[in-house]
């Protein structure tokens, strides 16, 4: 029972891992990309913070779909193996 647990809070954390990015920095990503295909003038600047932001951003969500992933299958390995330990 114990280890469900675990596997049910890894999936949750590696859920809002894969998708806060998409609700959070990578949510601005698309004013940029409107103004670059609209082909609006676009300052010569350095990268400013939000770049870094997103690019970490990019980086937590394959790292939150890995631990749902992993959280997944041993959640349904527990769960087969109480159901054959039942019978």
């Amino acid at each position: 029972m114990r280890g469900s647990r675990v596997s049910l809070v890894a999936i949750s954390i590696g859920g809002l891992l894969a998708i806060a990015p998409v609700f959070g920095p990578l949510r601005e990503t698309w004013h940029y990309l409107a103004d670059f295909f609209g082909e609006r003038p676009q300052s010569m600047r350095g990268p400013d913070i939000s770049f870094y932001v997103e690019l970490l951003a990019l980086i937590v969500c394959p790292v939150g779909l890995f631990l749902f992933t992993i959280g997944l299958v041993l959640f349904l390995r527990s769960r087969r193996q109480t159901a054959a330990s039942l019978k």
